[in-house]
């Protein structure tokens, strides 16, 4: 575990400078992978969130916070004993969780401490009635339902082979085969499972490959993340399989890119969020992260500062000098619309962010690739 202080200080002169209220350092517990292949999916979450505190000296509701990271993992022991140690280093909220899968256990900690956590990766559709546990990010079956609706008006005949790990993918292909409709001939077939395995050879593929081969799709959906992304692209190509793909925007997510290389150019994605996106809070946002951390901001990346907005504006509703964490979980209902670079949005009744969808296409943007924005899909959640 490690701490780092920001905003910390005392004067008059500097409360009045940065909009400081009281001497009490907050502490916010971060939950990310720290370590192995999945780190750059971490090191997103804690970008996002310090560029946030950057932007707001350091503060959040006028309190100095002290960032408390902790090791998220692979499994749902490792995730756990990172919610065990913030809970007990006095964390007053959490913030992040990578991997959608880790997050029911995870949510099962933090609501017996009644401590407010902010997930910034997807969420399973199964997470209900819980108190404590919002998302800045999204509900896992929605980037399947917004390709869904947009592919039922595109795609009107020839088949549709879809593609996903067996557990981890099965909230994407259930959305998008209820939003493009169950019974539709072009997916009659049902889904191809691959294994849940987030590095994969490519011995463990050649199943789903030959499935796919004996489909005779016309389209491709494909629900995969991080390095299995990468790998079932490579495979897929290499075996002749050329349709269109189109995918949840995971697939093309930060270093997946430059690995896929030209691979991945013409895969069409699903987010609530594009870095190109032109406003002028994401032009800021972007901007300042390309500089600060020589990198491009991914949606993660956004749902972690704007968990730093949420908490900064549920903070400062409270008005007190070192609020408890009930005391924030309160005001977290009240924080209103959210101005962010995704695009405005706000929580819904239970507790994700009703928000805009947005159709991406891997396309050359100068010398290098990038996921392109092409058009608004639709508003979920």
């Amino acid at each position: 575990m490690s701490g780092v202080v920001a905003g910390c200080g005392g004067g008059d002169s500097e409360a009045e400078a940065t909009g400081k209220i009281t001497d009490k350092v907050l502490k916010v517990g971060v939950i990310a992978p720290l370590s192995g292949d999945r780190q750059p999916a971490g090191d997103e979450i804690i970008n996002g969130l310090k560029l946030y505190l950057d932007f707001n000296n350091g503060l959040l509701g006028g309190h100095a916070i002290e960032l408390v990271t902790a090791e998220e993992g692979d499994s749902e022991q490792t995730a756990t004993a990172a919610a065990d140690q913030l809970i007990n280093s006095g964390v007053s909220a959490i913030v992040g969780v990578s991997n959608s899968m880790l997050v029911s256990a995870v949510s099962g900690k933090i609501e017996s401490a009644k401590i407010p956590m902010l997930g910034t990766g997807g969420g399973p559709a199964s997470v209900s009635s819980a108190v404590f546990t919002w998302s800045t990010s999204y509900v896992d079956d929605e980037p399947g339902e917004a390709l869904g609706t947009y592919m039922k008006t595109t795609v009107k005949s020839g088949k549709i082979a879809m593609i996903a790990p067996a557990a981890s993918g099965r909230d994407a292909v259930d959305g998008f085969r209820s939003a493009f409709g169950n019974s539709a001939p072009q997916i009659s077939d049902g889904p191809i499972w691959m294994p849940d395995t987030y590095n994969p050879s490519a011995g463990e593929l050649i199943e789903a490959i030959e499935a796919i081969e004996q489909l005779n799709a016309d389209v491709l959906f494909c629900h995969a993340f991080g390095p299995a992304a990468v790998t079932l692209v490579k495979q897929m190509r290499a075996s002749g399989l050329d349709q269109p793909i189109y995918a949840p925007g995971l697939f093309t997510e930060g270093t997946n890119l430059a690995q896929m290389d030209t691979l991945a150019e013409g895969i069409f994605t699903a987010h609530n969020y594009a870095a190109d996106l032109a406003n002028t809070f994401n032009q800021r946002f972007a901007d300042n992260y390309r500089r600060r951390f020589s990198a491009i901001p991914t949606a993660a990346s956004v749902a972690a500062y704007d968990a730093g907005q949420v908490l900064d504006r549920a903070i400062g509703i409270t008005k007190a000098e070192g609020p408890s964490a009930q005391d924030i979980n309160r005001a977290i209902g009240q924080v209103g619309t959210i101005d962010s670079p995704r695009g405005s949005w706000q929580f819904n009744q239970p507790r994700t962010p009703q928000q805009k969808w947005y159709l991406r296409e891997v396309r050359r943007d100068g010398t290098q690739l990038a996921n392109v924005l092409i058009s608004e899909l639709s508003t979920l959640g």
